[in-house]
């Protein structure tokens, strides 16, 4: 999970903090935050684009090889917004017609949609993301004309302008959560935020992350800078308006501010591109008309966007049949919005409380069994995902039963604490410590080899060896006998039980060569 920032640390908390670069961005995303890696299809489709030997066969012979994608490509080159009217019927038909950058963007924009979708949640409804998205991206491929902006690259840009959101809400979920929570109960405009909580906004994690996978200049840059135009390269200024004008014009057919961001919308369609009432009508109209048709080549199963004028003209309607007045809708729809910031704030403490009493030993303080299953399927996970080291450490107390037996089932709750204690002050803040039942603890050390874990294990023996805890008037000392399991990550054979069965047989060994001794080995 990222760290949190305030303004101490040097982040500011306001729109006026300093402007970073994408290197600086990328040097922060690599200490704070771990970025997933693009699908192997894009990498080999930017691959062969940047070749310049590289011919439409090669790209062809790429894309055909799945199926699936094949299949959207020929939908896409034959649905209306080409009007190819079904006569295309291979991948190198729809290349010699469309181009190679144009198809190239078309198959990434479904690629990086399928990787980061998901099923939507109470917190996360992911069909209105891509609603959203979507009707951005088109709605940037009209106003680029109208620009004099030619290129091919911004419907790609407006789809992953906010690709960003979709990761952290992927990878980082409570931590996100918290921020749209503080964003519903104080207004203030979610990249702000954003930094504030995570260190880093949306535009500047999604492109960093599109950097590192190998997508164009002319994609990542826009999008990069998208809420600070005015601090974007000047060659790029103009694809930053074309966002940041598109991500408006999606919102007055998503947000729930649409009627307040109409105003801005006419105002810039009108003063800088020139276009009359009846021509920005037909625009936004088209918008609707156009994402409606996207929408269905991404599969994202979500109502249809009713054109602008229809809305309006059913809102007018709806207006003169209450009555009501337009300030009394606008106070009931801020307390609707402040009581439901209130429940999902509520709801959050809730969620932190239940999760702190399931996953806590209630002796020790530690994280109990439960929760050592599921983070050791993550990092074993994220081991094999990148191929770093991962180490596991299992030790208990030796002759735990006689400290019971002597002294009572008190002193040797006393002596299981104070044990776990000592542990704390050892361990560092990337290791998980665990209670795993009984006297028995374990300890998950990611990015850990052998020689690191048989340093860490030998600074545990001796800091319970060397540990005296007062009992009964007796000072009790007491050693373990510790076994750990290492693994560089790069054998899939390799499972969580693997790791467990070669912890505990080491941890046997130690017992078996006299106690208060260390056995490692590798996995």
């Amino acid at each position: 999970m990222p760290e949190q920032y305030s303004s101490a640390d040097g982040m500011a908390d306001d729109a006026s903090q300093k402007v970073r670069t994408i290197r600086e961005v990328q040097s922060l995303i690599q200490q704070k935050i771990e970025l997933p890696s693009p699908p192997n299809i894009a990498m080999h489709i930017l691959e062969a684009v940047q070749n310049d030997d590289s011919c439409f066969a090669e790209l062809g012979k790429i894309i055909s090889a799945d199926p699936s994608l094949t299949a959207k490509l020929l939908k896409v080159t034959n649905s209306p917004m080409y009007g190819f009217g079904g006569r295309v019927k291979s991948i190198e038909t729809a290349l010699s017609i469309l181009g190679i950058n144009s198809l190239k963007n078309i198959a990434l924009s479904f690629i990086i949609v399928q990787k980061l979708h998901g099923d939507s949640t109470s917190f996360f409804d992911f069909e209105y993301f891509w609603k959203r998205s979507v009707s951005a991206a088109v709605a940037a491929k009209m106003l680029a004309p109208l620009a004099d902006y030619d290129s091919d690259d911004i419907f790609v840009s407006g789809l992953l302008q906010d690709i960003g959101v979709l990761v952290f809400f992927h990878y980082y979920t409570d931590s996100y959560m918290e921020v749209m929570a503080l964003k519903n109960s104080s207004e203030a405009p979610g990249h702000i935020v954003e930094r504030q909580l995570m260190g880093l906004c949306h535009a500047e994690l999604g492109g960093s992350l599109l950097q590192g996978w190998g997508l164009p200049e002319s994609i990542y840059l826009p999008l990069f800078y998208h809420h600070r135009e005015s601090c974007a390269p000047e060659r790029h200024r103009v694809a930053v308006g074309i966002l940041s004008l598109a991500s408006k014009i999606s919102a007055v057919y998503h947000s729930s501010q649409g009627r307040t961001t109409i105003a801005g919308v006419y105002q810039t369609l009108s003063e800088d591109y020139g276009l009359s009432e009846k021509e920005i009508k037909e625009l936004l109209d088209a918008v609707a008309t156009r994402s409606n048709e996207v929408l269905s080549l991404f599969d994202v199963s979500c109502s249809e966007i009713r054109p602008l004028s229809e809305m309006l003209q059913e809102a007018n309607q709806e207006l003169g049949k209450l009555n009501c007045s337009y300030e009394q809708l606008v106070m009931d729809l801020k307390q609707a919005k402040e009581e439901s910031s209130k429940y999902v704030g509520k709801l959050i403490d809730a969620n932190k409380k239940y999760r702190e009493l399931a996953y806590r030993d209630d002796l020790t303080g530690l994280f109990n069994n439960r929760y050592f299953q599921e983070e050791m399927d993550k990092e074993l996970e994220r081991t094999k995902r990148y191929e770093h080291n991962l180490s596991l450490l299992f030790f208990d107390i030796d002759h735990f039963k006689e400290t019971n037996d002597n002294f009572g089932h008190l002193a040797g709750d006393a002596v299981l604490r104070r044990v776990a204690e000592q542990i704390v002050q050892i361990m560092r803040s990337s290791d998980i410590v665990v209670r795993y039942g009984g006297d028995e603890f374990a300890v998950i050390m990611p990015e850990t080899g052998r020689e690191g874990l048989e340093v860490f294990a030998e600074r545990i023996r001796l800091g319970i060896e060397d540990m005296f805890i007062p009992i009964d008037q007796v000072q009790l000392q007491v050693t373990i006998s510790v076994g750990g399991a290492t693994f560089k990550g790069k054998n899939p054979q390799v499972d969580k039980m693997t790791m467990l069965g070669a912890a505990d047989k080491a941890i046997y060994e130690a017992k078996r060569a006299g106690r208060n001794r260390i056995q490692i080995v590798e996995v």
